[in-house]
Formats: structure tokens, C-alpha cells, sequence
């Protein structure tokens, strides 16, 4: 079962342009890092939209570092931005600047990941029991027997909670009957490439290559096993899930080494919440 879609990496910096007049509004997206494609890729999206709308623009790229987010969205209040976009590093440790923010009269939109211990204005997201079907369906039609690995999402991140909810409910049928055994599962800080390959590798060293399924909620766990299953020539013997489409993953769906990445047209979802928050 493979799901393919066009990936293409983009990765510039859009700048507020020109002087504001009263008709005018600044909307700024903080974002964890350049190295996360699809959220760069959605917020030239959005961007793009923005400027047709007559909206002032910039994307700031917060390198995973969640204090230097919060100094950047603060420095983004001090000089008048109208709307804050947030995809948050950290969902909990943010809060302070959501207060600073709405005591400014600044829109606040969570993007994609949920902000806790705070109010905002929008929740923009996707649909977190859909995708955990995805990663379900297309692991149990190739291996409907065996051992599995779950690597769930940052469990700070609400989307990664609420994913791993819904594969553990859809698996929890395979598991009762038996014919499903759950080797080992976990949630990843960062959803990070990293400590997926740790993750893996250790499950390899307790228990041994017998794995058939590794449900990865994104690309980069997905690429931290297969970097581990490489390195033991087991690539294309386990079944692996991801979403994102990341060029290196539809490259490795292509070969045989991953089974599924979903994609998220950045185009629809970048406009679609540029045209939502013009609208607010």
C-alpha cells in the first residue's frame, strides 16, 4: 500500500515589507525550525496568500528552541504585529507569551499544535483519528501478524497524544485476539529522527530483528528506523509508516523501504488559514 504526492522543499524568509497603513495588518508565523518542510512549506503558503490579500507577512524560524521562540513572538508584539500564527516547540512552556499577546489585543492562532494553559483565538489542525487510520489500515494489510513497534509523537505535543490514542484504540481488536504482539511502545520528544533510531535500536538489542511492523507517526521517526533497519539489512523486510511526505520518504516508499507517508497539500492548508485569519 503506497501513498505518493509531490514534495518540494521550499525555504525562504518573508520579511515585513513597507510602511502599515490603517487598512493594513501584520501576521506573523513562528515556526520550530527550517528543517520542518512541511510547516515551511505550508507558511509560503500562507504567505503567498497573505500578500494577495493585502496582508504583511514574516515567518520566523525558532531553530527547536522554545525559549527563543518566546523572545521572538515578544519582540514580534513590541513592534505592533496585529496576529501571531504559532506552531509551538514547546505547547506548554509557551503560555507566557499567549498571555503577553492577548493582553496586547494580538490575535493568537495555534497551528497545527495545540497550546496549553492558555486561550487563543483558532485552532487550526488536522484530523488526528483519520491519520491514525491511515498508519493502522496500511500496517495490518501488509502484516496483519507479528510484532509491532509504536512511536508516538512528543507527548507535550497535543496532536501527538491524541494520535497515539487512536492507533492504540484501532490496534487494541489485534492485540485482544492475538494476533498482533505490541513489542514496545513510546512517545518521542521532538518527533525526532534521533531518538526514533535510538528507540529502535534498542528494541533490536532486547529483543531482536523479529519485528513486522513499525508504525512511525511522522517522516522523521520513520527515517530514524529505517536509518537502524539499513544498518541490519532489514530495510524493505518491516513494514513503516510516516507522514509528511519528505522528499527522503517518498524517495524510500519508491524503493520498497517505507511503506506509507501521508501528505498535506501545503497549498490548500497554507491558504485556506490565511483566508481564516484574514477573515478574524
Amino acid at each position: 500500500m503506497k501513498y505518493l504526492s509531490p514534495l518540494y522543499l521550499l525555504t525562504a524568509i518573508l520579511l515585513f515589507a513597507g510602511c502599515k497603513t490603517d487598512n493594513q495588518y501584520t501576521v506573523a508565523y513562528l515556526t520550530p525550525s527550517e528543517s520542518r518542510v512541511r510547516f515551511v512549506e505550508e507558511g509560503q503558503a500562507m504567505g503567498q496568500r497573505f500578500r494577495e490579500l493585502g496582508v504583511y507577512f514574516s515567518i520566523v524560524y525558532a531553530g527547536d528552541d522554545d525559549a527563543l521562540q518566546i523572545q521572538q513572538g515578544l519582540d514580534l508584539i513590541e513592534k505592533g504585529v496585529d496576529a501571531l500564527v504559532i506552531t509551538a516547540v514547546n505547547g506548554n512552556t509557551i503560555a507566557p507569551l499567549i498571555r503577553e499577546a492577548r493582553e496586547k489585543g494580538v490575535l493568537v492562532v495555534a497551528y497545527n499544535r495545540m497550546i496549553n494553559n492558555s486561550e487563543y483565538d483558532l485552532f487550526y489542525a488536522g484530523d488526528n483519528g483519520h491519520m491514525a487510520k491511515a498508519f493502522v489500515e496500511a500496517a495490518v494489510s501488509r502484516a496483519p501478524r507479528g510484532n509491532y513497534v509504536i512511536l508516538g509523537g512528543d507527548r507535550f505535543d497535543r496532536n501527538g497524544v491524541e494520535l497515539k490514542h487512536h492507533i492504540d484504540s484501532l490496534m487494541l481488536p489485534h492485540l485482544e485476539a492475538g494476533r498482533i504482539n505490541l513489542l514496545y511502545s513510546t512517545f518521542l520528544e521532538g518527533w525526532s529522527r534521533d531518538r526514533a533510531a535510538f528507540e529502535i535500536q534498542q528494541v533490536i538489542d532486547t529483543y531482536g530483528s523479529n519485528i513486522d511492523a513499525i508504525i512511525a507517526c511522522n517522516d522523521a521517526m520513520g527515517l530514524g528506523a529505517l536509518d537502524v533497519l539499513l544498518e541490519n539489512n532489514l530495510q524493505g523486510k518491516i513494514v513503516v509508516t510516516g507522514q509528511g511526505a519528505e522528499l527522503e520518504s517518498i524517495r524510500n516508499v519508491h524503493r520498497g523501504f517505507q511503506t506509507v507517508t501521508i501528505y498535506h497539500p501545503p497549498k490548500e492548508l497554507g491558504s485556506k488559514a490565511a483566508e481564516l485569519i484574514s477573515d478574524l
